[in-house]
């Protein structure tokens, strides 16, 4: 009986499953939470130490979102899958939404880097870009630890400290 009632709960603050599973997804992608951790990060410690912080909650995020996206995508689409079946003013609106996204990701990376400004070979804006471009992209890849291509968090703050040359 305990299951029924908190199904019965649960449909009652939504229509249906499509519109808890888009909740689910809303909430687990919300940037509130990695800009929130992106500011905790001590301005005080050195950028290394900084970095590596910000490399594991962007991973961390990562480890959050994957297993919720696959569960949508197994229980059924909360959105459709291909941009193209959305009508032009949903695609503008997921468009904004993500674009919003990234800019508060964004500007909390650029906030960590700033007290660096001068020791980094390109302005603040950019550092950020490429940060976020390396570590997001790992992530896509189907992951931090797969085989061959595993990739530590020190490694990968050393790459975007040091580059590949000697």
């Amino acid at each position: 009986m305990r299951s029924v009632s908190a199904c019965a709960r649960v449909f009652r603050a939504f229509a249906d499953k499509n519109e808890v599973l888009a909740a689910c997804l809303a909430e687990v992608t919300d940037p509130r939470h990695v800009v929130g951790e992106l500011a905790a990060i001590d301005p005080s410690e050195p950028l290394r130490d900084r970095l590596i912080a910000l490399i594991e909650v962007i991973r961390a995020q990562g480890e959050r979102t994957g297993p919720v996206v696959s569960a949508v995508s197994l229980a059924g689409q909360a959105r459709p899958r291909d941009h193209r079946s959305l009508s032009d003013e949903d695609r503008a609106r997921l468009s904004a939404s993500r674009t919003a996204s990234y800019e508060r990701l964004h500007a909390a990376t650029a906030a960590m880097l700033e007290g660096d400004a001068d020791a980094l070979r390109t302005p603040v804006e950019t550092a950020a870009n490429l940060v976020l471009a390396i570590v997001m992209a790992l992530g896509r890849g189907g992951g931090w630890d797969a085989g061959a291509a595993s990739v530590t968090t020190d490694g990968l703050a050393n790459l975007i400290l040091h580059g590949v040359l000697a």
